[in-house]
Order: C-alpha cells, then structure tokens, then sequence
C-alpha cells in the first residue's frame, strides 16, 4: 500500500461521517444557513507529497475541515502542514501555522494570490445558537450559521504568515518597494477589508518584483 493510499485508510478510521459531526457540534434542530462557503461537491485534486486524489470536495469553514467523496461517502480531512494543497473549482487552499485566541493553531487558508508576496484568506462562518423571542417581531430566533468577515493574512516567501491589520503595517514589514507600494496604496485607496483591492495591492508589488529578477 502507497503512503498516501495508507494515510487516506488512516483518515477513514479516524474521522467521522460529516453528518454526524455537524449533528455532534450544532444539534439536531432545524438550523438556517449552512456550515460550507458553498454547499455543492466540486470536482478537485487533493495533494498530499508526489501523491494526488481526484475527488469531489467542498470546504466546511464552520468546522475548518476539507470535505471529499470516498466511495460514496462524505469522509473530513483535517488540516495538516504535510498536505501540500487542495484544488476545486477555482478554488485553491493550502494548510498553515496561525495564531487564534492565544493558541498556534493549523487550519485551511484559501490562496488568492502568489508570488514573492503571498496573499490568503481565512474564511470564516459561526453558529449562532437558537433565541427565545429573538427577532424584532418577538418571534423565536433559530440556530443558524452565519459568514463572518474573511481575514486576510501574507507571508513574504517562505516567510511566517501574518494578519493583515492595516496596509501602513503591512507595508513597514515588506522589505523593498515600500515607497512605490505606500504611493498605490494612497491613489487605489486600498482597504484591508475588502478583496478585490487587497488583491490588487499584492499584485501590483508580485509585479514590481517579477521584473526585477
């Protein structure tokens, strides 16, 4: 058996059906919304060293947790830093170190952009559990999940990753074309929150360094 064949035989005993663990953590009442940033398997790749699986995979965001298909069943992939990357749609994530409420943690960053500088989101859905008379009208709110705000992050090669606070910082710890990136930032008034313009922003610096090699 290949290693990665034994490592997916592994992943199979000691994860758990999806279904039963979104039953474990949110209940079995009826909840609005869902856990995914989209609901539907899509055709992908799973990397994991010289080794790849062809699946349908989708990303629970809620739980942090790769979803694919194995023999008909929906089997979770935990984040790991020996897993290379995922790739469905046009979607591509990879595993990294951060820090969340104290704690290092490893969990799923999608890619947005890549280069010298490299550009990721952590996607972000909550459980918001069920309210008695929540809503204005004084009817009972239901459990529901909820897509909170992404966070970006960057790392400069094979750098340490690091969130994005603001783009004053983030340009301070960029270590060349600080002028030209401080000048883009102030004429395309680059926001930290919004992604298309961070996007840009990581491009434009991605280019200025390209031709410089």
């Amino acid at each position: 058996m290949s290693k990665f064949n034994f490592l997916l035989s592994v992943i199979l005993l000691c994860t758990h059906l999806v279904a039963s663990a979104q039953g474990t953590a949110a209940g079995t009442a009826a909840i609005s919304g869902i856990p995914y940033v989209d609901e539907k398997y899509i055709d992908g790749v799973i990397y994991y060293g010289d080794k790849t699986l062809a699946t349908s995979i989708r990303y629970n965001a809620y739980q942090d947790l790769i979803e694919y298909t194995q023999n008909g069943k929906a089997v979770v992939l935990d984040p790991s830093l020996t897993l290379k990357r995922v790739k469905f749609g046009t979607s591509t994530y990879v595993t990294q170190e951060y820090k969340a409420g104290g704690k290092t943690k490893v969990g799923y960053f999608q890619v947005l952009d890549s280069g010298k500088l490299t550009l990721l989101a952590k996607q972000k859905i909550i459980y918001l559990p069920a309210k008695k008379q929540g809503n204005l009208d004084g009817t009972d709110q239901v459990a529901q999940f909820k897509r909170s705000p992404d966070v970006y992050f960057y790392k400069i090669e094979s750098g340490a990753l690091q969130e994005v606070d603001n783009i004053k910082s983030m340009i301070e710890t960029i270590p060349d074309k600080q002028e030209e990136l401080t000048q883009f930032a102030k004429k395309e008034k680059i926001s930290p929150r919004k992604e298309k313009e961070m996007i840009q922003f990581v491009q434009y610096y991605n280019s200025l360094t390209s031709t410089n090699q």
